[in-house]
């Protein structure tokens, strides 16, 4: 109706404003109400290893939101965004985190600052190659689930008359994503063993052990991606003969696996910025963590979702993409 009003292009201007004011002010002021608290708390009331796992984990919330709303209004394309966070971990935390902060110390000055980055990278350069591996290795598990979902490759452009696969492949698929979960346990207990010092020495910064706090950061985050969830349907049926030529029949879907993974990737990249800067092997594991231990948790919000929509499929329950 809105976009009827004002017209389709303007709606586009407007929608894409609210979008960005949700990325710019809405995310990062709820990441780090959500973040700090959570670390805070993992810290108090299950010792300090256990806070690498809790910060990069709570940033999750997001992708969990966006696809249990999916699944409620029939949609199973939600399940694309914590499949599709994967890859934006990737190149986000491992390529934009850090060539950001090593041009931005450039060009103000501060370049004392990119050489100590550039030598932390290089002393631990075996740790970083270990992350980078494992969140790769995550990925590759979860684009063998996004076939069994689907039966097309993320990246292939899906034709007309895509449907799910039958509720056995789903629950396939979720099998998948839980080998994918031992394995990462089994390397970060591995990690833990190997380095305990990356884990017990990790800067406490702003970390708070309020409830609260913690509560009130999921919640927020949780509404502004329940919105750009509702943005995502409405472009995808506003839209729907220019979007067809990028993502398929399945828009929805399209959308929630390169662009949602993208927006709810940013609480990631939010705690990968803030730990690069500390400029110490620690926080570094962290800073590298908010993908690989991020993925992990994507696999097992879509072992969640992939189990529910077979369960409900088996009872006759149908879904679009």
């Amino acid at each position: 109706m809105f976009s009827q009003h004002g017209g389709q292009h303007w709606f586009l201007i407007e929608s894409l404003l609210l979008a960005a004011a949700i990325c710019k002010w809405g995310i990062p002021i709820t990441t780090d109400m959500m973040v700090n608290a959570s670390a805070g708390l993992a810290g108090k009331h299950f010792g300090d290893k256990s806070r690498t796992l809790v910060i990069n984990a709570s940033t999750n919330n997001p992708e969990l939101a966006n696809m249990l709303v999916s699944i409620g209004i029939g949609r199973a394309g939600g399940i694309a965004n914590p499949l599709g966070s994967n890859f934006a971990n990737i190149y986000l935390m491992y390529l934009v985190a850090p060539v950001w902060l090593l041009l931005r110390w450039t060009f103000t000055g501060q370049r004392s600052k990119a050489t100590e980055l550039i030598q932390l990278l290089i002393k631990e350069r075996k740790l970083v190659a270990s992350h980078v591996f494992m969140a790769t290795l995550i990925f590759a598990f979860a684009s063998l689930a996004y076939w069994f979902m689907t039966g097309y490759h993320q990246f292939a452009r899906q034709p007309e008359g895509v449907t799910l696969r039958p509720w056995n492949m789903l629950l396939t698929g979720a099998g998948v994503c839980l080998i994918g979960v031992f394995v990462f346990r089994l390397w970060d207990k591995s990690l833990q063993k190997k380095r305990p010092e990356l884990f017990d020495d990790i800067e406490d910064g702003d970390h708070l052990e309020c409830w609260k706090t913690f509560f009130l950061g999921s919640a927020g985050l949780i509404v502004v991606s329940m919105l750009l969830n509702t943005l995502f349907l409405t472009w995808s049926e506003v839209y729907s003969s220019n979007l067809k030529g990028l993502f398929g029949a399945a828009i929805f879907a399209g959308l929630h696996y390169f662009a949602g993974a993208l927006v709810t990737s940013l609480p990631e990249l939010k705690v990968a910025l803030d730990n690069y800067e500390k400029l110490s092997s620690p926080d570094l594991n962290t800073a590298l963590s908010s993908a690989s231990v991020s993925n992990m948790t994507n696999l097992a919000i879509a072992i969640v979702g992939v189990v529910l929509i077979g369960v409900l499929s088996a009872f006759g329950v149908t879904f679009q993409l």
